[in-house]
């Protein structure tokens, strides 16, 4: 098997191997895929729909994770507009809880374009 993986590689540069690969048309899916990024967010979004509005501590009990898991999710859902938080981080006072709830309208356009990159819409 090493020797198979050295003769593909042979003679092959660093610089000759693409940074990014990406298949045609895939301009469309690639917004929702970096917004959902793994199933934590995933779960996330799915548990809010479930549950409504909720904090990072009971998100992180009603999905079974740990609170900081759910925190760094909750940053990236919030910069992609998927979730809506409130108050707004920089405007909530020290010990505020801040309750998520889910884009909606930015969460259907996220299906939509992922179901156009794979061919379902």
């Amino acid at each position: 098997m090493a020797n198979l993986l050295a003769d593909r590689t042979k003679g092959r540069q660093d610089s000759d191997m693409p940074r990014i690969v990406r298949p045609a048309r895939s301009e469309t899916g690639e917004d929702p895929i970096k917004a959902l990024g793994n199933m934590v967010r995933a779960g996330i979004i799915g548990y809010l729909r479930e549950n409504g509005p909720a904090t990072r501590s009971e998100i992180a009990r009603g999905i079974d994770l740990l609170p900081n898991t759910v925190s760094n999710a909750l940053v990236a859902l919030t910069a992609s507009e998927l979730l809506t938080p409130d108050p707004p981080p920089e405007l909530a006072r020290r010990g505020e809880h801040i309750r998520y709830r889910v884009n909606d309208e930015a969460v259907s356009e996220m299906y939509l374009q992922l179901g156009q990159a794979i061919g379902e819409v």
